[in-house]
């Protein structure tokens, strides 16, 4: 279940349908709700994902993912609080404005928070130009992903420093996940395996940038 977001919603709708998972989707905009409906073939449903009588109505039970991204960290965390301590959802995952709520977030239950600041500022951190972030950015005009891979023991990256990496000049790693530490890497950051990068890139270089992280299939 996907509860709030604008514009980027419609991409991560598409991106999760193509992927062959069934999704739900809860937005207290009737107008976004309509235009959500019009493109795709999901559970649109209208409502305030901080009501717990309208998480229930809208299917939140049945839910192994609830996934939070409105413009409110407060809204974020209420929704992620109901569903994994009311209705038992084994995961839940908000999307905040300030960083500074991350550890909050995770105090209080929520399963892996992303911190939009932090991700930029790993941009920042890994010396990419400001024009480069300024093309990078628009990710609701479908110009880049936002990729989530977890590295295996056979993934050439495994063991590598970030520098070590050759990754396609339109692709930045913006976070990593490891175990319950999430972190911005550093140019020295060793990927290990178990890790999950949170990978800002533009479409057209994914099929080289998967190369760089995973290694050529056989």
């Amino acid at each position: 279940m996907i509860v709030g977001g604008h514009s980027k919603v419609h991409f991560l709708v598409k991106k999760f349908i193509a992927e062959g998972h069934k999704l739900i989707v809860l937005h207290k905009d009737e107008e976004e709700c309509k235009r959500l409906a019009k493109i795709h073939k999901a559970s649109i449903v209208h409502g305030d994902g901080t009501d717990p009588a309208v998480l229930e109505d809208a299917g939140v039970v049945g839910c192994n993912v609830v996934i939070a991204i409105s413009n409110s960290d407060a809204e974020n965390l209420i929704v992620c609080q109901v569903a994994g301590k009311i209705y038992g959802v084994e995961r839940t995952l908000a999307v905040v404005n300030d960083p500074e709520h991350v550890e909050v977030f995770k105090k209080l239950g929520v399963h892996a928070v992303i911190s939009t600041a932090d991700i930029i500022f790993g941009v920042i951190d890994q010396e990419v130009s400001v024009d480069e972030i300024i093309s990078l950015m628009p990710i609701e005009a479908g110009k880049i992903d936002i990729m989530d891979i977890e590295i295996g023991s056979d993934f050439i990256a495994a063991g590598k420093s970030i520098i070590e990496l050759d990754m396609p000049e339109d692709s930045v790693i913006g976070f990593i996940v490891r175990g319950e530490i999430q972190m911005v890497p550093k140019e020295n950051t060793i990927i290990r395996e178990g890790d999950r990068l949170i990978i800002l890139s533009l479409r057209s270089v994914q099929p080289a940038l998967i190369e760089a992280i995973r290694g050529r299939a056989d």
